[in-house]
Protein backbone atom coordinates (compact mmCIF):
# COMPACT_ATOMS: atom_id res chain seq x y z
CA UNK A 1 0.00 0.00 0.00
CA UNK A 2 1.02 3.62 -0.55
CA UNK A 3 -0.29 5.69 2.34
CA UNK A 4 -0.36 9.47 2.65
CA UNK A 5 -0.02 11.26 5.99
CA UNK A 6 -1.39 14.80 6.17
CA UNK A 7 0.67 16.50 8.89
CA UNK A 8 0.20 20.06 7.67
CA UNK A 9 -1.84 21.07 10.73
CA UNK A 10 0.57 19.71 13.33
CA UNK A 11 2.36 22.09 15.70
CA UNK A 12 3.67 21.32 19.20
CA UNK A 13 1.08 23.66 20.71
CA UNK A 14 -1.69 21.14 20.03
CA UNK A 15 -0.19 19.22 22.93
CA UNK A 16 -1.78 15.80 23.20
CA UNK A 17 -2.52 15.70 19.48
CA UNK A 18 1.14 16.31 18.61
CA UNK A 19 2.24 13.56 21.00
CA UNK A 20 -0.41 11.18 19.68
CA UNK A 21 0.78 11.64 16.08
CA UNK A 22 4.45 11.42 17.02
CA UNK A 23 4.01 8.21 18.97
CA UNK A 24 1.79 6.59 16.36
CA UNK A 25 3.97 7.41 13.35
CA UNK A 26 7.13 6.34 15.18
CA UNK A 27 5.52 3.05 16.20
CA UNK A 28 4.40 2.37 12.62
CA UNK A 29 7.94 2.98 11.38
CA UNK A 30 9.28 0.45 13.89
CA UNK A 31 6.88 -2.27 12.75
CA UNK A 32 5.99 -1.70 9.09
CA UNK A 33 8.70 -1.99 6.44
CA UNK A 34 6.41 -3.26 3.67
CA UNK A 35 4.19 -0.26 2.93
CA UNK A 36 5.24 3.14 1.58
CA UNK A 37 4.41 6.38 3.40
CA UNK A 38 4.34 9.87 1.90
CA UNK A 39 4.08 12.55 4.59
CA UNK A 40 2.98 16.09 3.71
CA UNK A 41 4.71 18.37 6.22
CA UNK A 42 5.64 21.94 7.04
CA UNK A 43 8.95 23.10 8.46
CA UNK A 44 7.39 22.58 11.91
CA UNK A 45 5.91 19.11 11.44
CA UNK A 46 8.80 17.63 9.44
CA UNK A 47 10.33 16.36 12.69
CA UNK A 48 7.39 13.95 13.10
CA UNK A 49 8.52 11.83 10.14
CA UNK A 50 10.93 8.99 10.94
CA UNK A 51 14.08 8.54 8.91
CA UNK A 52 13.21 5.22 7.29
CA UNK A 53 13.54 4.00 3.68
CA UNK A 54 9.78 3.59 3.29
CA UNK A 55 8.96 7.08 4.65
CA UNK A 56 9.27 10.16 2.46
CA UNK A 57 8.48 13.77 3.33
CA UNK A 58 7.03 16.35 0.96
CA UNK A 59 7.67 19.75 2.51
CA UNK A 60 4.96 22.35 1.86
CA UNK A 61 5.86 26.07 2.30
CA UNK A 62 2.79 27.14 4.24
CA UNK A 63 2.37 28.29 7.85
CA UNK A 64 0.26 25.70 9.62
CA UNK A 65 -0.84 28.20 12.26
CA UNK A 66 -2.73 30.21 9.62
CA UNK A 67 -5.76 27.94 9.38
CA UNK A 68 -7.38 29.47 6.30
CA UNK A 69 -4.19 29.10 4.21
CA UNK A 70 -3.82 25.48 5.24
CA UNK A 71 -7.46 24.57 4.63
CA UNK A 72 -7.43 26.15 1.17
CA UNK A 73 -4.22 24.30 0.28
CA UNK A 74 -5.58 20.98 1.58
CA UNK A 75 -8.60 21.28 -0.66
CA UNK A 76 -6.76 22.37 -3.80
CA UNK A 77 -3.03 21.84 -4.42
CA UNK A 78 -2.69 19.02 -1.92
CA UNK A 79 -5.24 16.95 -3.80
CA UNK A 80 -3.24 17.38 -7.01
CA UNK A 81 -0.12 16.13 -5.23
CA UNK A 82 -2.02 13.14 -3.84
CA UNK A 83 -3.41 12.30 -7.28
CA UNK A 84 0.06 12.43 -8.82
CA UNK A 85 1.40 10.10 -6.14
CA UNK A 86 -1.53 7.72 -6.77
CA UNK A 87 -1.87 7.04 -3.07
CA UNK A 88 -4.08 4.19 -1.89
CA UNK A 89 -5.40 6.20 1.06
CA UNK A 90 -4.72 9.44 2.92
CA UNK A 91 -4.60 9.66 6.72
CA UNK A 92 -5.90 12.96 8.10
CA UNK A 93 -5.07 13.68 11.77
CA UNK A 94 -7.23 16.64 12.71
CA UNK A 95 -10.92 15.63 12.94
CA UNK A 96 -11.32 16.69 9.30
CA UNK A 97 -10.74 15.68 5.68
CA UNK A 98 -10.78 17.38 2.29
CA UNK A 99 -14.07 18.35 0.70
CA UNK A 100 -12.99 16.42 -2.40
CA UNK A 101 -10.36 13.73 -1.94
CA UNK A 102 -7.98 12.30 -4.52
CA UNK A 103 -7.47 9.27 -2.26
CA UNK A 104 -9.85 7.64 0.24
CA UNK A 105 -9.74 9.55 3.52
CA UNK A 106 -8.92 7.90 6.83
CA UNK A 107 -9.57 10.40 9.64
CA UNK A 108 -8.35 10.41 13.24
CA UNK A 109 -11.03 11.73 15.60
CA UNK A 110 -9.64 12.92 18.92
CA UNK A 111 -12.92 13.90 20.56
CA UNK A 112 -16.30 15.54 20.01
CA UNK A 113 -15.54 18.66 22.02
CA UNK A 114 -17.51 21.02 19.70
CA UNK A 115 -20.65 19.07 20.64
CA UNK A 116 -20.18 19.08 24.43
CA UNK A 117 -21.17 21.98 26.71
CA UNK A 118 -17.78 22.40 28.39
CA UNK A 119 -15.20 24.56 26.72
CA UNK A 120 -14.24 28.05 25.62
CA UNK A 121 -14.94 27.87 21.88
CA UNK A 122 -16.43 30.94 20.28
CA UNK A 123 -19.77 30.47 18.56
CA UNK A 124 -18.16 30.80 15.13
CA UNK A 125 -15.36 28.35 15.89
CA UNK A 126 -17.76 25.86 17.43
CA UNK A 127 -19.96 26.01 14.32
CA UNK A 128 -16.95 25.54 12.02
CA UNK A 129 -15.56 22.58 13.99
CA UNK A 130 -19.00 20.95 14.11
CA UNK A 131 -19.25 21.31 10.35
CA UNK A 132 -15.79 19.78 9.92
CA UNK A 133 -16.69 16.80 12.09
CA UNK A 134 -19.98 16.23 10.30
CA UNK A 135 -18.24 16.44 6.94
CA UNK A 136 -15.63 13.90 8.03
CA UNK A 137 -18.23 11.62 9.59
CA UNK A 138 -20.35 11.62 6.44
CA UNK A 139 -17.62 11.28 3.84
CA UNK A 140 -14.53 9.53 5.23
CA UNK A 141 -13.80 5.99 4.15
CA UNK A 142 -12.80 5.17 7.73
CA UNK A 143 -12.87 7.02 11.05
CA UNK A 144 -10.24 6.32 13.70
CA UNK A 145 -11.53 7.52 17.10
CA UNK A 146 -8.91 7.38 19.82
CA UNK A 147 -11.25 5.77 22.36
CA UNK A 148 -14.39 3.67 22.57
CA UNK A 149 -16.00 6.65 24.29
CA UNK A 150 -15.37 8.82 21.22
CA UNK A 151 -16.60 6.01 18.95
CA UNK A 152 -19.88 5.85 20.90
CA UNK A 153 -20.16 9.62 20.62
CA UNK A 154 -19.74 9.42 16.85
CA UNK A 155 -22.53 6.87 16.69
CA UNK A 156 -24.89 8.77 18.98
CA UNK A 157 -24.24 12.34 17.83
CA UNK A 158 -23.39 11.90 14.15
CA UNK A 159 -24.90 8.50 13.31
CA UNK A 160 -21.63 6.88 12.16
CA UNK A 161 -21.92 3.16 11.48
CA UNK A 162 -19.72 0.90 13.63
CA UNK A 163 -18.22 -0.79 10.56
CA UNK A 164 -16.75 2.55 9.43
CA UNK A 165 -14.75 2.99 12.62
CA UNK A 166 -11.73 1.40 14.26
CA UNK A 167 -10.46 2.65 17.60
CA UNK A 168 -6.76 3.56 17.50
CA UNK A 169 -5.83 4.30 21.09
CA UNK A 170 -2.90 6.44 22.23
CA UNK A 171 0.47 4.72 22.37
CA UNK A 172 2.56 4.99 25.49
CA UNK A 173 6.13 5.81 24.57
CA UNK A 174 8.82 3.63 26.08
CA UNK A 175 10.10 6.67 27.99
CA UNK A 176 6.99 6.46 30.19
CA UNK A 177 8.13 3.86 32.69
CA UNK A 178 9.23 3.91 36.31
CA UNK A 179 12.41 6.04 36.28
CA UNK A 180 15.54 5.52 38.31
CA UNK A 181 15.52 7.04 41.80
CA UNK A 182 18.41 9.31 40.79
CA UNK A 183 16.35 10.82 37.97
CA UNK A 184 13.45 11.48 40.34
CA UNK A 185 15.72 13.24 42.83
CA UNK A 186 17.30 15.37 40.07
CA UNK A 187 13.83 16.45 38.97
CA UNK A 188 12.84 17.22 42.54
CA UNK A 189 15.92 19.41 43.05
CA UNK A 190 15.73 21.12 39.64
CA UNK A 191 12.16 22.31 40.16
CA UNK A 192 12.28 22.66 43.97
CA UNK A 193 9.48 20.12 44.38
CA UNK A 194 8.20 19.26 47.86
CA UNK A 195 8.62 15.74 49.19
CA UNK A 196 4.88 15.06 48.90
CA UNK A 197 2.56 16.77 46.45
CA UNK A 198 -0.48 16.45 44.24
CA UNK A 199 0.19 16.82 40.51
CA UNK A 200 -2.17 17.96 37.77
CA UNK A 201 -0.83 17.88 34.19
CA UNK A 202 -3.20 19.79 31.89
CA UNK A 203 -3.10 22.99 29.86
CA UNK A 204 -5.28 25.77 31.26
CA UNK A 205 -8.41 25.22 29.22
CA UNK A 206 -11.82 25.82 30.76
CA UNK A 207 -12.84 22.16 30.47
CA UNK A 208 -9.77 21.04 32.42
CA UNK A 209 -11.69 22.20 35.48
CA UNK A 210 -8.85 23.83 37.42
CA UNK A 211 -11.31 26.20 39.09
CA UNK A 212 -13.28 23.48 40.87
CA UNK A 213 -10.09 21.64 41.77
CA UNK A 214 -8.64 24.76 43.39
CA UNK A 215 -11.92 25.49 45.16
CA UNK A 216 -11.94 21.96 46.57
CA UNK A 217 -8.33 22.35 47.67
CA UNK A 218 -9.09 25.69 49.36
CA UNK A 219 -12.04 24.10 51.16
CA UNK A 220 -9.80 21.40 52.61
CA UNK A 221 -7.36 24.06 53.78
CA UNK A 222 -10.13 26.10 55.41
CA UNK A 223 -11.30 23.01 57.30
CA UNK A 224 -7.85 22.58 58.78
CA UNK A 225 -6.92 19.47 56.81
CA UNK A 226 -3.25 18.77 56.27
CA UNK A 227 -3.07 18.57 52.50
CA UNK A 228 -0.10 18.13 50.23
CA UNK A 229 0.95 21.07 48.05
CA UNK A 230 -0.60 21.13 44.57
CA UNK A 231 1.74 21.30 41.55
CA UNK A 232 0.26 22.40 38.22
CA UNK A 233 1.98 21.73 34.88
CA UNK A 234 0.13 23.36 32.03
CA UNK A 235 0.33 26.38 29.76
CA UNK A 236 -2.14 29.26 29.69
CA UNK A 237 -4.47 29.25 26.68
CA UNK A 238 -6.15 32.13 24.82
CA UNK A 239 -9.59 32.65 26.33
CA UNK A 240 -8.83 30.24 29.15
CA UNK A 241 -9.34 30.89 32.86
CA UNK A 242 -6.89 33.03 34.83
CA UNK A 243 -5.77 30.37 37.27
CA UNK A 244 -3.04 32.53 38.83
CA UNK A 245 -5.67 35.11 39.79
CA UNK A 246 -7.87 32.41 41.31
CA UNK A 247 -4.95 31.08 43.35
CA UNK A 248 -4.44 34.58 44.77
CA UNK A 249 -8.16 35.05 45.39
CA UNK A 250 -8.30 31.78 47.35
CA UNK A 251 -5.16 32.60 49.30
CA UNK A 252 -3.25 29.58 48.03
CA UNK A 253 -0.04 31.28 46.92
CA UNK A 254 2.04 29.19 49.36
CA UNK A 255 0.31 25.91 48.46
CA UNK A 256 0.03 25.89 44.66
CA UNK A 257 3.10 25.73 42.43
CA UNK A 258 3.24 26.31 38.68
CA UNK A 259 5.88 24.44 36.69
CA UNK A 260 7.30 25.73 33.40
CA UNK A 261 7.27 23.61 30.26
CA UNK A 262 9.39 20.51 30.74
CA UNK A 263 11.26 18.47 28.16
CA UNK A 264 9.15 15.41 27.47
CA UNK A 265 11.89 13.10 28.72
CA UNK A 266 11.62 14.73 32.18
CA UNK A 267 7.91 14.01 32.59
CA UNK A 268 8.37 10.42 33.88
CA UNK A 269 10.51 11.71 36.75
CA UNK A 270 7.88 14.35 37.53
CA UNK A 271 5.11 11.75 37.64
CA UNK A 272 7.23 9.46 39.79
CA UNK A 273 8.09 12.28 42.20
CA UNK A 274 4.40 13.07 42.78
CA UNK A 275 2.52 11.43 45.62
CA UNK A 276 -0.51 11.17 43.35
CA UNK A 277 -2.02 12.63 40.17
CA UNK A 278 -5.35 14.41 40.46
CA UNK A 279 -7.02 14.63 37.04
CA UNK A 280 -10.07 16.87 37.20
CA UNK A 281 -11.03 17.30 33.52
CA UNK A 282 -14.70 17.53 32.54
CA UNK A 283 -14.20 16.04 29.08
CA UNK A 284 -11.48 14.01 27.35
CA UNK A 285 -10.95 12.06 24.19
CA UNK A 286 -8.73 9.71 26.18
CA UNK A 287 -6.93 11.34 29.12
CA UNK A 288 -3.33 10.63 28.12
CA UNK A 289 -1.74 12.10 31.30
CA UNK A 290 -3.58 9.45 33.32
CA UNK A 291 -1.94 6.69 31.27
CA UNK A 292 1.46 8.37 31.47
CA UNK A 293 1.21 8.71 35.25
CA UNK A 294 0.18 5.08 35.71
CA UNK A 295 3.06 3.88 33.54
CA UNK A 296 5.47 5.80 35.80
CA UNK A 297 4.11 4.37 39.04
CA UNK A 298 2.05 7.39 40.11
CA UNK A 299 -1.30 6.66 41.84
CA UNK A 300 -4.29 8.39 40.22
CA UNK A 301 -7.50 9.96 41.46
CA UNK A 302 -9.56 11.18 38.52
CA UNK A 303 -12.79 12.57 37.20
CA UNK A 304 -15.48 9.97 36.71
CA UNK A 305 -15.90 10.54 32.98
CA UNK A 306 -16.28 7.90 30.30
CA UNK A 307 -12.97 8.21 28.46
CA UNK A 308 -10.87 8.27 31.63
CA UNK A 309 -12.65 5.21 33.04
CA UNK A 310 -12.06 3.42 29.74
CA UNK A 311 -8.29 3.89 29.98
CA UNK A 312 -7.67 3.91 33.74
CA UNK A 313 -10.18 1.18 34.62
CA UNK A 314 -9.85 -0.15 38.16
CA UNK A 315 -6.43 1.49 38.50
CA UNK A 316 -7.80 4.85 39.69
CA UNK A 317 -10.12 6.27 42.34
CA UNK A 318 -12.88 8.48 40.93
CA UNK A 319 -14.82 11.61 41.83
CA UNK A 320 -17.63 13.70 40.34
CA UNK A 321 -15.74 16.56 38.63
CA UNK A 322 -18.75 18.88 38.94
CA UNK A 323 -18.95 18.41 42.71
CA UNK A 324 -16.36 20.34 44.72
CA UNK A 325 -17.12 18.34 47.88
CA UNK A 326 -16.59 15.07 46.06
CA UNK A 327 -13.25 16.23 44.65
CA UNK A 328 -12.14 17.14 48.18
CA UNK A 329 -13.39 13.80 49.55
CA UNK A 330 -11.47 11.79 46.97
CA UNK A 331 -8.26 13.73 47.48
CA UNK A 332 -8.29 13.40 51.26
CA UNK A 333 -9.31 9.76 51.09
CA UNK A 334 -6.37 8.79 48.89
CA UNK A 335 -3.88 11.00 50.74
CA UNK A 336 -4.79 9.30 54.03
CA UNK A 337 -4.59 5.74 52.70
CA UNK A 338 -1.07 4.46 52.07
CA UNK A 339 -2.33 0.98 51.23
CA UNK A 340 -4.72 2.31 48.58
CA UNK A 341 -1.93 4.33 46.96
CA UNK A 342 0.30 1.26 46.74
CA UNK A 343 -2.55 -0.78 45.26
CA UNK A 344 -3.32 1.90 42.67
CA UNK A 345 0.35 2.12 41.78
CA UNK A 346 0.55 -1.63 41.10
CA UNK A 347 -2.73 -1.68 39.17
CA UNK A 348 -1.66 1.32 37.12
CA UNK A 349 1.59 -0.30 36.06
CA UNK A 350 -0.32 -3.37 34.91
CA UNK A 351 -2.97 -1.30 33.14
CA UNK A 352 -0.36 0.72 31.23
CA UNK A 353 1.01 -2.42 29.57
CA UNK A 354 -2.14 -2.54 27.42
CA UNK A 355 -1.20 0.66 25.62
CA UNK A 356 2.19 -0.15 24.19
CA UNK A 357 2.71 -0.01 20.45
CA UNK A 358 2.23 -3.53 19.05
CA UNK A 359 -1.57 -4.02 19.15
CA UNK A 360 -2.28 -0.40 18.20
CA UNK A 361 -0.12 -0.52 15.04
CA UNK A 362 -1.71 -3.83 14.06
CA UNK A 363 -5.17 -2.22 14.27
CA UNK A 364 -4.07 0.82 12.26
CA UNK A 365 -2.59 -1.25 9.44
CA UNK A 366 -5.75 -3.37 9.40
CA UNK A 367 -7.81 -0.18 9.00
CA UNK A 368 -5.67 0.97 6.05
CA UNK A 369 -5.95 -2.47 4.45
CA UNK A 370 -9.72 -2.53 4.88
CA UNK A 371 -10.10 0.86 3.18
CA UNK A 372 -7.76 -0.03 0.32
CA UNK A 373 -9.36 -3.44 -0.27
CA UNK A 374 -12.83 -1.94 -0.28
CA UNK A 375 -11.77 0.82 -2.69
CA UNK A 376 -10.16 -1.61 -5.11
CA UNK A 377 -13.23 -3.82 -5.03
CA UNK A 378 -15.33 -0.86 -6.17
CA UNK A 379 -12.79 0.37 -8.75
CA UNK A 380 -12.48 -2.23 -11.51
CA UNK A 381 -9.10 -2.35 -13.21
CA UNK A 382 -7.27 -0.58 -10.37
CA UNK A 383 -4.34 -2.90 -9.62
CA UNK A 384 -0.85 -2.50 -8.26
CA UNK A 385 2.21 -2.46 -10.40
CA UNK A 386 5.46 -4.05 -9.33
CA UNK A 387 6.27 -1.04 -7.11
CA UNK A 388 2.97 -1.19 -5.25
CA UNK A 389 1.46 1.70 -7.23
CA UNK A 390 -2.12 1.55 -8.35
Amino acid sequence: MRIGLNLLHAVPEIGGGWNYISNLVSAVAEVDEANEYVAYVTDVSASLVPSRPNFRSVRIPIKSRIRIHRVVFENTALQTLVWRERLDCMHWFANARGLINAAPAVVTIYDLQPFVPHGQLSRAKRAFLRWQLRQAANGAAMLLPMSQATARGLQEVLGVEAERMKVISPILESVFAVPAAEAVERCRRRYALPQRFWLYVAHLYLHKNHSRLLTAYARLKSEGAEVWPLVLRGDAQPGGPDISALVRELGLEKDVFFLPSLPREELPALYAAASALVFASLYEGAGIPVLEAQACGCPVVAANIEAVREFAGEAAHYFDPLNVNDIARAMMGLAADNVARRQLRDRGLERARRFRSGPVVHDLLAAYEQVVTRTRAHTPGRKRNSHGRA
